[in-house]
């Protein structure tokens, strides 16, 4: 795996985005790397929290598991975004778990190095709270999405996300590559994986996608829009 520029890594993360360059150079001095192969854990939910980490590539999914087994994607962290940073604040252990979806590199900075920043530079210090305020206003948006919505109306949002993130409009529609296994889509949306697979199937009998492997092709976003919304113009499909 390439080697990384630890300052321009946390150049990219919104509240170290405004320190000068040789803050950074000092900041990034304190900083251990961590290397995480797919699926490995970087840490448990109820674990210690003794720092904070920053992605420079890859992704890590933060997610909470039932006892069942059933696990529940709470976000997808890319290059530039931190992850643990609630539990440096409040001192307690991390609130979910974490794993690499793919080979990943982070930087671990300690808490003490952390807090001592923010106590002594408000910038920082204003900047991550407008950070975890924007968790917030995102987790709050999820636990509506998860406890109000159909998993037809998820299953929509899901894939129009895709299109909208990376799909290439063709003259078949707008495609995207569909990476996740429908288990890992279930667990993204909130269900399990039987009703991803049936509802993909309906939203293909609609004529509102098609799939080609892992390919989808979304022939007609307006009924997708109208899916998402629940409206009357939406299509009946497995809750």
């Amino acid at each position: 795996m390439a080697t990384l520029d630890p300052v321009e890594t946390l150049r990219r993360v919104p509240f170290f985005s405004v320190l000068p360059r040789e803050e950074l150079e000092a900041l990034a001095s304190y900083c251990g790397v961590r290397r995480l192969s797919r699926d490995e854990t970087l840490f448990t939910e109820g674990d210690p929290c003794e720092g904070l980490y920053v992605v420079q590539s890859g992704g890590i999914k933060l997610f909470k598991m039932a006892e069942t087994g059933r696990e529940q994607v709470l976000v997808i962290e890319r290059a530039g975004s931190t992850v643990g940073e609630l539990a440096v604040f409040d001192g307690g252990a991390y609130p979910a778990s974490a794993a690499a979806i793919e080979d990943s590199t982070l930087l671990y900075l300690p808490k003490r190095e952390f807090l001592e920043l923010c106590r002594r530079n408000s910038a920082v210090s204003f900047a991550v709270i407008r950070a975890l305020a924007w968790r917030f206003r995102y987790m709050a948006s999820l636990v509506e999405e998860l406890s109000l919505k159909e998993v037809s109306h998820r299953l929509a949002r899901f894939l129009r996300d895709r299109a909208v993130a990376s799909g290439l409009r063709t003259r078949r529609g707008i495609e995207f590559p569909l990476e996740e296994t429908n288990q890992e889509i279930a667990a993204a949306i909130g269900t399990v994986r039987d009703l991803v697979s049936r509802n993909l199937r309906r939203f293909v009998d609609r004529g509102l996608i098609k799939m080609e492997r892992r390919k989808v092709i979304v022939l007609d976003m307006a009924e997708l829009e109208a899916q998402i919304a629940g409206s009357k113009r939406a299509a009946t499909v497995e809750k």
